[in-house]
């Protein structure tokens, strides 16, 4: 079936219109490190991002599916703004009960503060949402959250410590993005504060690494796989690190001799 051509027309205005929504987002557009990038398990990767480095990895698709992600958000926002309106005393001692997208200062990386907005408080539970697809919520259930995403919820746990707030536990409820209610997936563990600090540390010794060398640093700092293909800063083949990262040598080398063994089979 074809589309007439006034159809079409309009279809493409629309697609301007979300496309730009999408590129021109905040979290698109956000330059200084947050606290959701602290747990990046690769040093290089934070030394690119702190040393301001441009993006080379420019010819990305679309983030269609973060921008999925942050409508849930989103929604979930919604939904709890109107349970706290919906509470007889919705607001106790300045404190309502969801307390929603508030923003923390998780501490300092070479001097300057480091905050981002957290998902939700309820009853010393720092909560994160996460929306991911069917087979990485598959991964998440049989591995737990991964390194990042773990780093990330005990650093806004810090966050709200700092500003006086009791928190216990840490929370990551994963939504199913193209699956059914039921596959939902919580994971929690007692909040630990050392897990947060030890990440900031670790950052503002790249950070000041950097800031001492410039991009001499980047050869000394540690690479690891981390979703690679997304880095702003992956250029498959790149052997200068000042021009991109071909990716993690390790891992690399691993994949040529798993290709080297189905070969020979």
């Amino acid at each position: 079936m074809s589309i007439p051509p006034r159809v079409q027309a309009l279809a493409n205005e629309l697609d301007g219109l979300i496309e730009g929504a999408i590129n021109n987002q905040p979290r698109t557009l956000q330059t200084r490190i947050g606290p959701s990038e602290l747990g990046i398990p690769c040093d290089l990767r934070i030394g690119y991002k702190l040393a301001g480095h441009p993006a080379v990895n420019t010819n990305q698709p679309l983030s269609w599916k973060a921008w999925i992600g942050t409508n849930v958000h989103n929604g979930l926002q919604e939904l709890l703004e109107r349970a706290n309106w919906a509470l007889p005393n919705w607001h106790i001692d300045g404190q309502s009960r969801y307390a929603l997208e508030e923003r923390v200062t998780v501490g300092q990386i070479n001097g300057d503060d480091i905050s981002g907005n957290s998902d939700l408080y309820l009853d010393g539970v720092v909560w994160d949402w996460k929306v991911p697809g069917g087979n990485t919520l598959r991964e998440y259930k049989k591995h737990g959250p991964g390194e990042q995403y773990r780093v990330q919820a005990h650093t806004y746990g810090l966050g709200w410590e700092r500003l006086g707030f009791p928190v216990t536990d840490v929370a990551i409820y994963f939504l199913p993005r193209d699956q059914e209610w039921k596959q939902r997936y919580l994971w929690s563990e007692p909040y630990n504060r050392a897990v947060a600090e030890a990440s900031l540390s670790r950052a503002d010794g790249i950070a000041k690494l950097v800031t001492a060398l410039g991009q001499a640093a980047f050869p000394l700092l540690r690479r690891r796989e981390s979703w690679c293909r997304s880095c702003p800063w992956f250029r498959p083949g790149a052997t200068d690190l000042a021009t991109g990262c071909g990716g993690d040598p390790d891992a690399l080398t691993e994949a040529a001799s798993e290709l080297s063994d189905l070969i020979a089979q």
